[in-house]
């Protein structure tokens, strides 16, 4: 495929990491497209050519649809998924016809996912927490001791064994969403039986309740963002969570950091299961050994995508040369003992207005963008 416009796709509103992404990839080289529903934080970006976008209560037919559209208006080179939803949706597309496709152009669509994501022999296994762990020891990544618990007896077997308390977690879910550290029998059913209860749309068909259930690390949580392309690592960078608005969420502010092992880890996870764009991998550091453990791996665009160019290591550029076959001129990871703090905006300020790393350090804000900038601040009234 040819041409220079990337198409991002959305099926979120308020998720802030695609409201960054236009302006990073702009800045790249390339001309930015957007998929999304309207009134999304993304659409507001100066830096879009042109947005298409998803009807109200649109259905996942309706969606592959509204795709091909965008893809024969611009003819992308790449496709970037934005929110887990838009993943699964690639994944599934690129992985069996939707009825009433034209064949030509399912080719177009499956093509262009295919290249943009990598291998689709592991686009399921890569996203869901409970397949991920075997493909990434027979990689030789540690992970955390864990079971695949087809019941409440197997989890609360697998518990018994390993101590309380133990983390438990769906096949999917985002910022910290169906994953839970419980710490005794009790409160493990009461868990189980609302994890395995809910009820989410089953893209991959699997029709699988298993929950997986892990043994508890304590220590600190670290997050590789990262891009590939055709096999290739080009660039990545660690951020340590400092602080979270959550426990399990997503952190508002970071430490970015040189970390060996979690990025030979990632090397090997990226190049293992074919990935290719943009994606995110998440671990633990063990408190007291300081082994990393791999938690989970996200395949989109991150809240730390776009800010690599401001610590010099910038994944929109790296993937930019990588597509159109250019040298990469840039850093490929932090220096050994080079640390960064950034603030990332809204997110800290949405914490706590009077935060002390809103005033003493670096701010990830869009300070060239009052449209997206205006909307961010809004987002107060929301809360």
């Amino acid at each position: 495929m040819t041409g220079k416009f990337v198409l991002l796709v959305s099926t979120a509103t308020k998720w802030v990491s695609a409201a960054r992404m236009p302006s990073a990839l702009s800045r790249a080289g390339f001309e930015v497209a957007l998929l999304a529903p309207r009134g999304s934080l993304a659409e507001k970006s100066r830096y879009l050519a042109k947005i298409g976008y998803l009807a109200a209560n649109a259905t996942t037919l309706d969606w592959v649809f509204a795709f091909a559209a965008m893809v024969k208006a611009t003819s992308p080179r790449l496709v970037v998924p934005c929110d887990d939803t838009a993943v699964r949706l690639l994944h599934m597309l690129a992985l069996s016809p939707p009825p009433g496709i034209k064949p030509e152009i399912y080719r177009e669509l499956c093509t262009l996912v295919r290249e943009s994501l990598g291998n689709p022999e592991y686009f399921c296994t890569s996203v869901d927490k409970a397949r991920l762990p075997a493909a990434a020891e027979a990689l030789g990544v540690r992970v955390p001791p864990y079971a695949i618990a087809a019941s409440v007896d197997e989890a609360q077997a697998f518990a018994a064994i390993r101590g309380y308390p133990v983390v438990l977690k769906r096949s999917h879910g985002a910022a910290g969403e169906w994953v839970a550290i419980v710490s005794d029998p009790i409160e493990l059913a009461r868990t189980y039986a609302r994890f395995a209860a809910a009820k989410t749309i089953d893209f991959e068909g699997r029709g699988d309740a298993s929950i997986l259930v892990q043994a508890h690390v304590v220590g600190k949580v670290f997050a590789q963002a990262m891009t590939a392309w055709q096999g290739a690592v080009l660039a990545g960078f660690v951020r340590e969570k400092l602080v979270t608005h959550s426990p399990l969420g997503p952190a508002t502010v970071a430490r970015c950091v040189r970390m060996p092992e979690i990025r030979r880890f990632s090397d090997q996870l990226a190049i293992g299961l074919g990935m290719s764009g943009f994606f995110g991998l998440e671990y633990i550091v063990d408190a007291d050994t300081g082994e990393a453990y791999l938690l989970e791996i996200n395949r989109r665009a991150t809240p730390a995508t776009h800010l690599g160019g401001m610590i010099d290591i910038d994944l929109c550029a790296a993937l930019y040369s990588a597509v159109n076959g250019q040298p990469q001129s840039g850093r490929r990871d932090l220096d050994p003992g080079e640390e960064h703090l950034i603030t990332h905006f809204p997110q800290e300020w949405l914490r706590d207005p009077q935060s002390r790393y809103l005033r003493d350090f670096r701010i990830d804000a869009p300070w060239d963008e009052p449209e997206v900038m205006e909307a961010l601040l809004a987002l107060r009234n929301e809360t």
